[in-house]
């Protein structure tokens, strides 16, 4: 569920972006011995995007009830690459997963996930089929437990509204278990809606019992920095780092870099870039400006200007080899757009990039 957001963002993001968060929340926790805690945490997560790879890093500190804690940290990093070039959906991708914890009482735990997926992704929808290796283990003893499988799924966004489905079979010890688990998410102005659900089969013979789960946030954005959060729900066991399920509500709030962007799917009515002769044009419908350049990665970002075309639309003849480029356009010469209809992706410093794709 969460690599299929990840890559979502990964297909979506600008080429070179960072953003970080912070939550302070209240939690109130009940295990599935009926064990009810009550805590305070804080949450750090930083992401990072560079061309083919993505890594983020979240932190999680809590302190129980009355002088207990705990800390987990997760770490995630992606390559994604296009081996029959950007034209084409076929997408490979690589994920590496590094997880733990830590309890003042002295218990620890770790666990590792790697996998490899082929993808077929366009615009608004894509699917995937691969494998998955996973290791873990606590200070409890034991020693180390391993389980592979299989790994499928889809993902797709309309408008505002993304979503994510992925079905893995571990084998874990000599048994399978089967795991489902979606999400989907919503952005409806300040609004930032998430809900998720799971179900997972425990083998007969294996102790593990039959799980099914789901839960969902909501985070009340003030303004790009700062939003009111809430979220409640309940959890699953983890087999193989030996941790209790379990149902939580959490309040707080959270400060960012940036808010996360949304990339914008509406279908351009014309194509932006047409072949034109022996070379191509770019046109674009711009109100009310005077005079208009354009600003993109294969200009170095530098200004280029446009011609009026006799039906009112900015022209540029330009030969552009297949690809996805971004690009921005300068109205007369202080306000940088995207223009009416075209995708846009966060440009990694609260604004906006346009995506021009040439077949």
């Amino acid at each position: 569920m969460l690599l299929a957001m990840l890559l979502l963002g990964v297909l979506s993001a600008p080429a070179h972006a960072q953003r970080w968060d912070v939550q302070a929340v209240g939690s109130q926790v009940r295990f599935d011995n009926n064990a009810t805690r009550g805590s305070f945490s804080l949450v750090p997560r930083v992401e990072y995007q560079r061309g083919p790879a993505y890594a983020s890093v979240t932190g999680l500190v809590t302190a129980f009830q009355p002088s207990e804690w705990a800390g987990q940290g997760s770490g995630t990093g992606s390559l994604l690459f296009a081996p029959a070039g950007v034209s084409s959906p076929l997408r490979l991708e690589f994920v590496g997963v590094a997880s733990g914890t830590v309890h003042s009482g002295g218990f620890r735990t770790g666990s590792t996930r790697g996998e490899v997926r082929v993808h077929l992704a366009g615009s608004y929808a894509g699917a995937w089929l691969g494998g998955v290796a996973t290791t873990g283990w606590t200070s409890s003893g034991g020693g180390l437990v391993s389980g592979v499988g299989p790994t499928a799924g889809a993902w797709g966004r309309y408008g505002r509204v993304r979503g994510s489905t992925t079905f893995t079979p571990l084998r874990i010890d000599g048994y399978w278990f089967p795991e489902w688990d979606a999400q989907v998410a919503l952005t409806a102005g300040p609004l930032d809606l998430t809900g998720y659900a799971g179900w997972r089969h425990g083998a007969f013979g294996s102790g593990i019992d039959t799980e099914s789960w789901g839960g969902a946030s909501a985070s009340f954005w003030l303004n790009d920095r700062v939003a009111f959060t809430v979220a409640g729900g309940s959890y699953p066991a983890e087999i193989l780092q030996g941790l209790p399920s379990g149902r939580y509500l959490t309040a707080g709030i959270r400060i960012a870099s940036h808010r996360p962007a949304v990339p914008r799917t509406r279908r351009i009515g014309r194509p932006v870039y047409e072949v034109h002769g022996s070379s191509g044009r770019l046109h674009f419908h711009v109100s009310h400006a005077t005079r208009v350049a354009i600003v993109g990665d294969w200009t170095g970002w530098q200004p280029i200007p446009l011609r009026r075309g006799p039906n009112g639309s900015w022209i540029l003849d330009v030969a552009l080899d297949s690809g996805v480029y971004r690009f921005n356009l300068v109205v007369d010469g202080k306000r940088w757009i995207v223009p009416e209809g075209v995708p846009s992706v966060d440009n990694g410093y609260g604004g906006k990039n346009g995506l021009l794709i040439v077949p």
